[in-house]
Formats: structure tokens, sequence, C-alpha cells
């Protein structure tokens, strides 16, 4: 704006200037410059609805004609398609409750929309997560679901928010051990797991009297026995680490390797592979592991084999024998056999996190989670998608039988998956030579010494 200075207006020729000044006055003080053409001017995105405008008819004066209310604040939730209020009956109807009561508590100040993604791979949230982060910051959630197979990746973003300032220690100390530490990284609770799975054996009761514990009974027994040795698709599934199925990461546990659950770390140890390859070496050879093995890639496709009757005994996912095992009348459940005694189960799973970095959404989102993770909406909701819940609690609402008590026993056992790329890498070198073993293309031996010096 040009700058209007009456002190060099003369005051003996007022009567001569003043038309001009009050032109000068008009262009130059109270004209507003166009806009410079091509020039646009966009808003970002936001998470939250627009203020509403409470008008007033007749302001007195000095008074603004209009007064900005605030409206409800709107938690934004990326989710998987099966967390979702829309998902089909009848988990969808059992979330929309559980997410209206929460609004409900809230006053009508808390509002939650549920923005469904993919569960893997390109779409999933983790994808989202990372892809937003740079080049749309101001479309994140307030709150994202994550596999626990992908937490650390996610937890590398630095946009999970710590969580042991907001939510109570005694919410996350009646959860089950696993459903923390898959959260947990450096000593920041950055996550919490809202749903579980883990593998156990299932057999067929015809053709097998009494289930194999270790890997010995299991080969005098001579049953075949199946196992998702075939390469695992990425993103299809959760359940591996390093190309490793926890299958595999439990068996090569029992056989003695190194386990500090609060590191979580994973190395190849010399002693603990080599009983583990020894034992897929003679199981390939005597045919307790059958060839087809080969051919599946992880726990659904060992389900579907043992369901057509390609084999006695098999590792399955606990959610598939859960909700189909009635299906199948002459079977039963039991642990998984490892070296000396059944394996220590790793739970898989999805989890909650916290992304706002606003202190009140924080609370809000934290709400959130503790209202879901109560033992009853947790418990429902886990029956009503085929998940298992992350707490004794939440699982005693399911009521007692004896497959509810063995779940029991295994989820309170349970651990999480290994972490840290060091881990990662040690999972791959694993997966190597037990593939090399199992395929005949080495011995356990020669295998077991690849593993620990590998070619650079």
């Amino acid at each position: 704006m040009n700058a209007y200075h009456p002190a060099k207006c003369r005051p003996g020729n007022a009567g001569r200037w003043l038309p001009m000044l009050l032109v000068l006055v008009i262009a130059g003080c109270v004209a507003t410059p166009a806009p410079t053409p091509g020039s646009t001017s966009a808003a970002l995105p936001t998470r939250t609805p627009q203020p509403t405008l409470v008008a007033n008819s007749t302001p007195s004066e000095g008074t603004a004609a209009s007064v900005p209310t605030p409206g409800p604040m709107t938690l934004t939730w990326w989710a998987p398609e099966f967390l979702s209020p829309k998902a089909p009956q009848p988990a969808g109807p059992i979330l929309a409750e559980q997410l209206a009561e929460f609004e409900s508590s809230q006053d009508g100040k808390v509002r939650v929309a549920v923005v469904s993604k993919t569960r893997y791979g390109k779409g999933g949230p983790l994808d989202f997560l990372r892809t937003a982060q740079s080049v749309a910051p101001a479309i994140l959630p307030d709150l994202v679901a994550l596999d626990v197979s992908e937490l650390e990746a996610a937890a590398a973003t630095d946009l999970l928010q710590p969580l042991d300032g907001l939510l109570d220690k005694d919410l996350t100390d009646n959860l089950y051990p696993f459903a923390v530490s898959a959260g947990t990284f450096e000593d920041r609770l950055l996550a919490v797991q809202y749903a579980a799975d883990l593998d156990h054996l299932v057999y067929g009761q015809a053709e097998v009297k009494s289930p194999p514990m270790t890997w010995a009974a299991l080969l005098e027994a001579k049953a075949p026995y199946l196992l998702p040795v075939g390469s695992p698709q990425p993103g299809a599934s959760g359940q591996s680490f390093g190309g490793l199925q926890s299958i595999f990461i439990s068996q090569y546990l029992s056989a003695r390797a190194s386990n500090d659950p609060k590191q979580r770390i994973l190395s190849v140890e010399e002693e603990p592979l080599l009983r583990m390859l020894n034992f897929y070496d003679a199981a390939a050879k005597g045919g307790v592991l059958p060839p087809i093995a080969l051919e599946l890639a992880d726990v659904d496709a060992v389900w579907n084999a043992f369901a057509q009757g390609a084999a006695p005994l098999a590792d399955v996912s606990a959610r598939r024998y859960l909700n189909e095992g009635t299906n199948l009348k002459d079977s039963s459940y039991a642990e998984t056999p490892g070296w000396a005694g059944p394996v220590t189960p790793i739970a898989g799973g999805w989890a909650l996190a916290i992304t706002a970095t606003d202190p009140a959404r924080q609370r809000a989102a934290a709400d959130l989670i503790a209202r879901l993770l109560e033992p009853e909406k947790a418990g429902s909701l886990a029956a009503a998608g085929g998940w298992l819940p992350t707490s004794p609690a939440a699982l005693q609402t399911w009521g007692a039988t004896p497959y509810h008590d063995f779940l029991g026993a295994r989820l309170a056992s349970a651990i999480s998956l290994p972490a840290g790329p060091d881990s990662a890498q040690a999972a791959a070198r694993i997966r190597k030579a037990l593939e090399a073993v199992i395929k005949g293309e080495s011995d356990p031996a020669a295998a077991v010494a690849a593993a620990i010096n590998p070619k650079k």
C-alpha cells in the first residue's frame, strides 16, 4: 500500500491541491492492489471439520457479526477393512456400536472417522504413513492399526507417539505380556496389540492317538507333518520375519537358542541351528515332512491342505481352527512339538498406535484405545472378527471351554516377533539354511557353517 504523508502538503495551496489530494488518498491509501495474475491460494487438507459460525442477526456496535464456535474433534483412524464399522457382520456392527458408545461418552465433543486401508503393501497403513509423512503430512491420521510385524518399520518413521504417559499402567499390566512387548522399542511403548493369533498343532484323531510333543517323538511316529516351508509371499502375511515363518523361529528357540524377551534379538547360533536342521534332514528323508510342504507358503495354506486330508499332522493358525475346526469332526489340537518339548508360540496380529501430535488429540485417541481394550468390548469384537483377544479378562468373556483354556495358556506364554535389522538378517540366513537342507542341497553341518559365515 502506498503511504500517505500529510506533512508534505503546503497549507497555502490547500484549495488548489485538495481535489488532487483526495484522489491520491483514495487511490493510494484506500484502494487494494489487484492480485498478481496467475496467483492462487490453496488451503492444505485438514482432518477436522471447519468450525461452525453462529451469526448475530442484530449485532451491537463494535461486536463481530459472527462468533466461531468449535465443532467436535474428529479422530481419524486408519485401519484394515476388518476393523471397520462397514466390515461384514457381526464384526462391523459391533465395532460401530462401540464407536458410537465412545462418542456418546465424550458428550459429543469427539467423533471417530475410520478410514479403511488394504492390509499390506502399497495402499496399506504402513505404506501410507511413509508416503504422507513427506508429501502430505496434513492427512496423517490420529490413530492407526498396524500388523505387529510392521511396527518396527513404523517406529522408524518417528510418527508413532509414546503411550507410556497416555495409557493407564493398569490397562497395560492387564494385557498378555506379548501385547505390550510387541509395541515396545528402545524402552518406549509405541503401540499395544489389539488382536492376536498364534500357531499350534492339529491332528486327525483317527490316525494319531497321542500327539507328539518332541521332535524325537514326531520322527518315531512317522506321521506326515505339514508346515509352511514354501517361500512366503511379500506382504501376504504378517506371520514371517526376515522371510522366516514364525513357527520356525519358535522351533529354533526351542532348540535352546538365546532369547531375551525384552531385547528380542535373534542371532545365528551353531548348536541350536544344527539341532533344528538335523531334525528337518531326518524328517525330509523319513517322509515325516511331505514334499507338498515345499508348496505351502503360510499357515492358511497348511490348513487347507490338512482339511483336504494331505497329512494327519499340521501346524495351523489358531484363528482358522477357532473358526473352522468344528467342521472337521475327527480333528483335535495340541501344542507344537519342539526339540525337547513344546515350543513357545509367537503371537501375530494387529496393534493400535497414536500418530497425533496435538496433546488433546493424543488424549482422545488414548481414551479410545482404552475403551476398545475393555474386556467386554475387546472380547466381543475379537470373537466376532475371528481373532484372539490380548488380555486374559477379554478371553474370559468367551466362557470356559477346553479349547479356550488351551488358548489362554498359549497366549499367556506367547512372545513377540524378534526385532532389529541384525535379527532380520539372522532370520534370513536361518531360512536359507533350512531350505537348503529340506531340498537336499546341503547337509546340516555345511548349512550351519554357511549361515554362521555367509559369503559376502
